[in-house]
Protein backbone atom coordinates (compact mmCIF):
# COMPACT_ATOMS: atom_id res chain seq x y z
CA UNK A 1 0.00 0.00 0.00
CA UNK A 2 0.82 3.50 -0.21
CA UNK A 3 0.85 7.00 1.22
CA UNK A 4 0.79 10.18 -0.12
CA UNK A 5 1.43 13.46 1.85
CA UNK A 6 2.81 16.57 2.12
CA UNK A 7 5.32 18.75 3.70
CA UNK A 8 5.24 22.60 3.84
CA UNK A 9 9.60 23.42 4.29
CA UNK A 10 9.74 27.06 4.17
CA UNK A 11 10.58 27.50 7.47
CA UNK A 12 13.46 24.53 7.34
CA UNK A 13 14.64 26.22 4.11
CA UNK A 14 14.93 29.61 6.08
CA UNK A 15 16.33 27.56 8.99
CA UNK A 16 19.13 26.08 7.38
CA UNK A 17 20.24 29.22 5.62
CA UNK A 18 20.48 30.80 8.91
CA UNK A 19 22.67 28.11 10.09
CA UNK A 20 24.70 28.29 7.10
CA UNK A 21 25.38 32.00 7.91
CA UNK A 22 26.53 31.02 11.38
CA UNK A 23 28.58 28.53 9.93
CA UNK A 24 26.98 25.40 9.98
CA UNK A 25 26.40 23.73 6.69
CA UNK A 26 24.02 20.42 5.64
CA UNK A 27 22.17 19.30 3.58
CA UNK A 28 18.26 18.91 3.73
CA UNK A 29 18.41 15.38 3.28
CA UNK A 30 20.28 15.34 6.71
CA UNK A 31 17.94 16.97 8.23
CA UNK A 32 15.34 14.54 6.58
CA UNK A 33 16.92 11.12 7.82
CA UNK A 34 17.71 13.02 11.14
CA UNK A 35 14.28 13.89 11.93
CA UNK A 36 13.08 10.59 10.16
CA UNK A 37 14.96 8.29 13.16
CA UNK A 38 13.06 10.33 15.57
CA UNK A 39 9.51 9.09 14.12
CA UNK A 40 10.62 5.81 13.97
CA UNK A 41 11.49 5.65 17.62
CA UNK A 42 8.61 6.96 18.08
CA UNK A 43 6.74 4.38 15.44
CA UNK A 44 9.16 1.25 15.67
CA UNK A 45 6.77 -0.89 13.60
CA UNK A 46 8.09 0.75 10.28
CA UNK A 47 11.69 0.02 11.45
CA UNK A 48 11.07 -3.68 11.55
CA UNK A 49 10.77 -6.68 8.82
CA UNK A 50 8.35 -10.11 8.89
CA UNK A 51 9.94 -13.20 9.77
CA UNK A 52 7.58 -15.22 7.14
CA UNK A 53 9.13 -18.60 8.15
CA UNK A 54 8.02 -17.79 12.18
CA UNK A 55 5.40 -15.99 11.68
CA UNK A 56 6.54 -12.99 13.24
CA UNK A 57 7.06 -9.36 13.05
CA UNK A 58 10.91 -8.36 14.16
CA UNK A 59 11.08 -5.18 15.64
CA UNK A 60 14.98 -3.92 15.30
CA UNK A 61 16.99 -1.79 17.54
CA UNK A 62 19.48 -0.25 15.03
CA UNK A 63 18.28 2.31 12.37
CA UNK A 64 20.19 1.65 9.54
CA UNK A 65 18.92 3.67 6.83
CA UNK A 66 18.74 2.61 2.90
CA UNK A 67 19.75 5.60 0.83
CA UNK A 68 18.58 4.81 -2.40
CA UNK A 69 20.99 6.23 -4.80
CA UNK A 70 21.07 6.92 -9.04
CA UNK A 71 24.51 5.64 -10.11
CA UNK A 72 25.78 5.15 -13.14
CA UNK A 73 25.22 1.33 -13.68
CA UNK A 74 21.48 1.69 -12.30
CA UNK A 75 19.47 2.16 -8.68
CA UNK A 76 21.90 1.26 -5.59
CA UNK A 77 20.91 1.44 -2.02
CA UNK A 78 24.26 2.26 0.29
CA UNK A 79 23.06 1.96 3.94
CA UNK A 80 24.08 4.77 6.87
CA UNK A 81 24.58 2.52 9.32
CA UNK A 82 23.31 3.57 13.16
CA UNK A 83 21.57 7.13 12.35
CA UNK A 84 20.48 7.01 15.29
CA UNK A 85 23.83 8.17 17.21
CA UNK A 86 24.46 10.66 15.00
CA UNK A 87 24.11 14.36 14.61
CA UNK A 88 23.10 15.92 11.37
CA UNK A 89 26.50 17.27 10.38
CA UNK A 90 27.86 13.34 10.86
CA UNK A 91 24.81 12.08 9.22
CA UNK A 92 25.62 15.00 5.87
CA UNK A 93 29.64 14.36 6.15
CA UNK A 94 28.33 10.01 5.66
CA UNK A 95 25.51 10.40 3.19
CA UNK A 96 27.52 12.61 0.71
CA UNK A 97 30.84 9.62 1.44
CA UNK A 98 28.34 6.47 0.47
CA UNK A 99 26.92 8.65 -2.65
CA UNK A 100 30.45 9.76 -3.73
CA UNK A 101 31.51 5.63 -3.14
CA UNK A 102 27.99 4.68 -5.27
CA UNK A 103 28.25 6.69 -8.00
CA UNK A 104 32.17 5.82 -8.48
CA UNK A 105 31.64 2.39 -8.34
CA UNK A 106 33.38 2.11 -4.85
CA UNK A 107 31.15 0.46 -2.57
CA UNK A 108 31.96 -2.86 -0.43
CA UNK A 109 29.28 -5.42 -0.09
CA UNK A 110 28.93 -4.22 3.66
CA UNK A 111 28.05 -1.38 2.74
CA UNK A 112 24.59 -2.59 1.38
CA UNK A 113 23.95 -4.98 3.98
CA UNK A 114 22.02 -4.28 7.14
CA UNK A 115 18.90 -1.55 6.06
CA UNK A 116 16.11 -1.53 8.64
CA UNK A 117 14.29 1.43 6.24
CA UNK A 118 14.79 3.20 3.34
CA UNK A 119 14.42 6.71 1.99
CA UNK A 120 14.29 8.18 -1.75
CA UNK A 121 15.08 11.68 -2.80
CA UNK A 122 14.35 11.82 -6.13
CA UNK A 123 12.79 15.11 -6.12
CA UNK A 124 16.23 16.55 -7.68
CA UNK A 125 15.24 14.79 -10.82
CA UNK A 126 11.99 16.20 -11.05
CA UNK A 127 9.26 13.75 -9.50
CA UNK A 128 6.10 14.80 -8.32
CA UNK A 129 4.77 11.42 -7.10
CA UNK A 130 5.71 7.34 -7.53
CA UNK A 131 4.27 3.78 -5.71
CA UNK A 132 7.90 3.08 -4.82
CA UNK A 133 8.61 -0.54 -4.18
CA UNK A 134 9.34 -1.76 -0.82
CA UNK A 135 13.48 -2.57 -0.76
CA UNK A 136 12.54 -6.54 1.04
CA UNK A 137 12.21 -7.46 3.67
CA UNK A 138 12.13 -4.05 4.92
CA UNK A 139 8.54 -2.75 6.22
CA UNK A 140 8.73 0.50 3.95
CA UNK A 141 9.86 2.93 1.83
CA UNK A 142 9.60 6.49 1.68
CA UNK A 143 10.25 8.75 -1.32
CA UNK A 144 10.82 12.31 -1.42
CA UNK A 145 9.30 14.26 -4.65
CA UNK A 146 9.57 17.59 -5.84
CA UNK A 147 9.26 20.81 -3.83
CA UNK A 148 7.44 23.36 -5.37
CA UNK A 149 6.41 26.93 -4.75
CA UNK A 150 3.00 27.52 -4.74
CA UNK A 151 0.33 29.19 -2.80
CA UNK A 152 -0.56 28.27 1.04
CA UNK A 153 -3.06 29.34 3.56
CA UNK A 154 -0.86 30.68 7.10
CA UNK A 155 -1.56 29.63 10.23
CA UNK A 156 -3.12 33.02 10.81
CA UNK A 157 -5.11 32.20 7.45
CA UNK A 158 -3.16 34.43 5.31
CA UNK A 159 -2.32 33.43 1.45
CA UNK A 160 1.46 33.64 0.98
CA UNK A 161 3.82 31.55 -1.27
CA UNK A 162 5.25 28.16 0.44
CA UNK A 163 8.16 25.73 -0.32
CA UNK A 164 5.19 22.54 -0.65
CA UNK A 165 7.59 18.99 -0.80
CA UNK A 166 5.35 15.92 -1.65
CA UNK A 167 6.16 12.36 -0.54
CA UNK A 168 4.73 9.09 -0.52
CA UNK A 169 5.34 5.86 1.25
CA UNK A 170 4.91 2.35 0.69
CA UNK A 171 4.66 -0.16 3.25
CA UNK A 172 3.93 -3.97 3.55
CA UNK A 173 0.30 -3.92 4.71
CA UNK A 174 0.61 -7.26 6.63
CA UNK A 175 2.81 -5.53 9.14
CA UNK A 176 1.40 -1.87 9.21
CA UNK A 177 -1.59 -0.72 8.17
CA UNK A 178 -2.77 2.70 7.38
CA UNK A 179 -3.86 4.65 10.41
CA UNK A 180 -0.33 3.63 11.37
CA UNK A 181 0.84 4.91 8.10
CA UNK A 182 -0.57 8.41 8.55
CA UNK A 183 0.61 8.90 12.42
CA UNK A 184 4.20 8.09 11.29
CA UNK A 185 4.43 10.49 8.28
CA UNK A 186 2.56 13.51 10.62
CA UNK A 187 4.74 13.20 12.78
CA UNK A 188 7.61 13.75 10.53
CA UNK A 189 5.59 16.33 8.66
CA UNK A 190 5.71 17.92 12.46
CA UNK A 191 9.25 17.99 12.53
CA UNK A 192 9.97 19.05 8.96
CA UNK A 193 7.35 22.33 9.25
CA UNK A 194 8.76 23.46 12.63
CA UNK A 195 12.36 22.39 12.63
CA UNK A 196 13.47 25.23 15.42
CA UNK A 197 11.77 23.51 18.36
CA UNK A 198 14.60 20.41 17.57
CA UNK A 199 17.70 22.81 17.27
CA UNK A 200 19.61 22.13 20.22
CA UNK A 201 18.96 18.12 20.45
CA UNK A 202 19.57 17.58 16.53
CA UNK A 203 22.97 19.74 15.38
Amino acid sequence: MTHFEEAELTSLIDWRKSCKEDGLSFSLSAYFIKTLVIALKEHPIFNSTLDEKNDVIRLHDDYHIGLATNAPDGLIVPVLKHADQKSILQIDEEMKELTRRAQNNELKGEDLRGGTFTISNVGPLGSIGATPIINAPQTALLAIHKTKRRPVVTKDDQIAIGEVMTMSMSFDHRIADGAQAVAFTNRWVEMLEDPKRLVLELI
